[in-house]
């Protein structure tokens, strides 16, 4: 989902790896899995489900099954951009162009000829 209140000055170092910290989290923390027995797994979440429960218990496949649901296909970007910051959407220049940002969009770069020697 995107946040258009949040801002990141090119000089906000700080900001700007806190961001990073963000997006490059892992989708479930490795430490709130408990193996009960040889079978079984358990994960403690923070927030209660449907349910009202913070536990749910899996076996191991339905646990790898869930896993595996996390990783992106192969060869796919995991994030991106929708609406005016689209790479060809037609108010993208005007957008970024109030942020500061060059434009390299696709449909923002001029075209080169290409001719044979």
């Amino acid at each position: 989902m995107l946040d258009a209140s949040v801002r990141i000055e090119g000089s906000d170092r700080p900001g700007l790896e806190r961001l990073l910290r963000h997006c490059a989290r892992p989708a479930f923390a490795l430490g709130r899995w408990r193996e009960i027995d040889a079978e079984h797994l358990v994960y403690e979440s923070i927030k209660p489900g449907p349910g009202g429960s913070i536990s749910l218990m899996l076996t191991l496949l339905e646990g790898f099954e869930r896993l595996a649901a996390l990783i992106p296909p192969p060869r796919r970007h995991r994030h991106g951009d929708y609406g005016v910051l689209a790479p060809n959407a037609p108010l993208r220049g005007q957008v970024t162009a109030l942020a500061g940002v060059p434009d390299s969009s696709p449909a923002a770069e001029p075209r080169k000829l290409l001719t044979r020697h």
